[in-house]
């Protein structure tokens, strides 16, 4: 057993297409759409706090978006890129922000498990990040009525951290300077939450009871992502592949 467990380790080692750099999960914005009064193409958002704000903030809510990982894999999580807008309360021409608002002064990205049973999701890995650390590209649309300028989100998250086989939540909110200041909106993206995997959650409420019950949405609102990272079969289905290389070989060495 010693012998084939080392050899499975040399066949994995040598074989790149066991790992590969992949979309883990997307939810890809929805496509603006023109506002004729404005001129802008515009699309919708919905503001999302840090989960770490415990309801603290005006709005008191954070957003969820479902995701899973396929039988049989596992994946390392690299990076994470999602759109989003802030809101610019003391600037009369918001549409001319370059970047997300000062009153953001970080971004927490969480990673919650979904499939416990019950409303009360597990966190498994967070990233709180600095606003500044993140690339910020605007993508040339607005939100309605605010015309906020959209941006294009991306960064590194450290750590490896690998998710197994299951169905789990990404959140994405901003952590505020001001509580009552600018806020964070979340663009919303294509999932329709028609099928469980497609399922966008909310926290609301300024109460430790309240704050961390997760209640699905149905109106279609939902959080544009995508999370990166390399995806690589299970320890069985490695071990599968490992064996029918062997036995291919002993074929062709007979």
């Amino acid at each position: 057993m010693r012998l084939f467990a080392a050899s499975v380790l040399i066949i994995v080692a040598a074989s790149p297409a066991l790992a590969q750099s992949t979309q883990i999960a997307q939810n890809l914005p929805f496509p603006a759409v023109y506002d004729p009064t404005s001129g802008y193409d515009v699309q919708d958002g919905t503001f999302s706090d840090a989960l770490q704000s415990d309801g603290s903030y005006f709005y008191s809510q954070a957003i969820g978006q479902s995701f899973s990982v396929g039988s049989g894999q596992s994946s390392t999580i690299t990076d994470v890129t999602f759109w989003g807008s802030s809101e610019y309360l003391q600037s009369s021409t918001p549409w001319n922000q370059t970047a997300l608002s000062s009153n953001i002064i970080s971004m927490q990205i969480a990673i919650l498990r979904t499939d416990t049973g019950t409303s009360d999701f597990p966190i498994v890995r967070s990233w709180t990040i600095q606003t500044g650390q993140f690339s910020q590209v605007l993508t040339g649309n607005y939100t309605a009525e605010t015309f906020s300028p959209v941006f294009r989100l991306s960064t590194v998250l450290a750590g490896n951290f690998t998710l197994n086989a299951g169905n789990y939540m990404i959140t994405i909110g901003g952590v505020l300077n001001n509580p009552d200041g600018d806020s964070f909106a979340w663009t919303d993206g294509l999932a329709d939450g028609s099928v469980p995997a497609t399922q966008a959650y909310a926290t609301v409420g300024d109460t430790p009871t309240e704050w961390g019950t997760w209640i699905p949405i149905s109106d279609g609102t939902s959080g544009a992502f995508e999370l990166n990272g390399v995806t690589v079969p299970a320890p069985g289905a490695v071990a599968l592949l490992a064996m029918a290389g062997l036995r291919g070989r002993r074929r062709r060495g007979m």
